[in-house]
């Protein structure tokens, strides 16, 4: 069974106040995500389809709140 974590994620990308670590694992696209600050993306996201990202995304935030939507396929 492939197994991904954030210790073997093969691509690392930090920007700004955004860590991202991220790899593939049976075509679909894992990536742990870390914000070190409080980021409103709401502007981000103006003008798309109901001002909300339209790629569909599975998940779990482990600490913290998320109090975004996420949309399940």
């Amino acid at each position: 069974m492939p197994k991904l974590s954030r210790d073997s994620a093969p691509q690392h990308q930090e920007a700004g106040p955004v860590v991202d670590l991220r790899g593939e694992l049976d075509g679909y696209t894992v990536s742990f995500t870390s914000l070190l600050e409080d980021i409103d993306a709401t502007p981000l996201l103006k003008g798309l389809p109901d001002d909300r990202c339209q790629c569909p995304h599975w998940g779990l935030c482990p600490q913290g709140q998320d109090d975004r939507s996420v949309r399940r396929p």
